[in-house]
């Protein structure tokens, strides 16, 4: 019997629906809770190919949501690409998975989806800024993408492409609600419905051959479900899908100190600090070729094999900067 039979029988889907999916390539754009439950639904169901890209490691606080990874992930320090490939090629051996272990910015965001060359890109992502950066990316190349957030009991999923608004159509100004889940908190079953509508738009699209340009919005502590139009809110003035102006593309000076959720201070060094000794008093804990998790006196530090270095508890972006001399040979 074949192995997609249950779906295949749905009569709208049946085999052409099928065929399509096994000749479809999806970047995920972010590989957390959103990405991996999408992941791991479109490879059940038969894709031919997902590119997953994301920088971050598997952390005990991601497993009470994010299905694709387990405690082994957390001991071993493993980046969520190579992780999640594993699990999923445990799950069907049939489709591709590319893995892309590194933060996507406006230096290489067009680049890369110019050499992956997806069908379609489909949103993990959970920073507003990096999704207005994918927004202005995906029109400039005009790649189809399915916009998704989650945040506390509350889920939102709409479609992208140039029939339809942009997301700076739709949301002129990065709110600054819903940012993060570190921040607001966020409840496993609203992550799994934003996954699943994701993929839902995405079956639609393929049984259709055209999106459903409708917004779904609901908050499960609420109890509340509306799906919307969203044809009306394309702006023909808007800088980016009326007037091609990619502001974000255009801003390629990354932030050598940058203040993430959770109070935790991000510093941009050169890759080469990897392999920097270090000073007597400083502690490595764990390492791999990935990631070294670091202590000095209080704090707690994750050096990445690029050079970004996190450091935790710390109280002011002067401290965080000044540790950084306090730390190497």
């Amino acid at each position: 019997m074949d192995r997609y039979d249950r779906q295949i029988k749905f009569p709208p889907f049946g085999r052409e629906g099928q065929q399509k999916l096994q000749n479809l390539h999806a970047f995920i754009m972010g590989v957390g809770a959103l990405g991996s439950g999408i992941a791991e639904q479109l490879v059940r169901s038969g894709i031919k190919k997902i590119t997953i890209v994301d920088k971050d490691i598997v952390s005990l606080t991601n497993l009470h949501r994010q299905s694709g990874y387990t405690e082994a992930d957390v001991e071993t320090m493993m980046p969520k690409v190579f992780a999640l490939k594993q699990h999923l090629s445990a799950m069907n051996h049939e489709v591709e998975i590319e893995p892309l272990n590194e933060e996507i910015t406006a230096r290489n965001i067009v680049g890369i989806l110019e050499e992956v060359k997806p069908d379609i890109v489909l949103d993990g992502l959970d920073q507003f800024e990096t999704r207005y950066l994918m927004n202005e990316a995906t029109r400039q190349l005009n790649i189809p993408y399915i916009y998704g957030a989650v945040i506390g009991s509350q889920v939102s999923v709409f479609p992208i492409d140039k029939d339809g608004p942009c997301l700076n159509c739709v949301m002129p100004d990065v709110p600054e609600t819903m940012e993060s889940c570190d921040v607001y908190g966020v409840l496993p079953p609203a992550v799994h419905l934003t996954s699943s509508l994701v993929v839902s738009e995405l079956f639609y699209y393929l049984m259709h051959g055209t999106f459903s340009y409708k917004m779904v919005t609901m908050d499960i502590y609420k109890g509340t479900m509306r799906s919307t139009s969203i044809k009306a809110l394309k702006e023909e003035d808007c800088e980016v899908c009326g007037h091609h102006n990619y502001p974000r593309l255009a801003h390629r000076e990354l932030d050598q100190l940058r203040l993430l959720c959770g109070g935790v201070y991000q510093i941009r060094l050169n890759p080469d600090y990897f392999e920097k000794p270090l000073q007597e008093d400083v502690h490595t804990l764990l390492k791999n070729p990935f990631i070294k998790r670091l202590k000095y006196k209080t704090y707690d530090m994750t050096l990445y094999q690029d050079g970004r270095l996190l450091i935790y508890n710390v109280d002011d972006s002067k401290n965080a900067q000044n540790m950084v001399s306090q730390l190497f040979n």
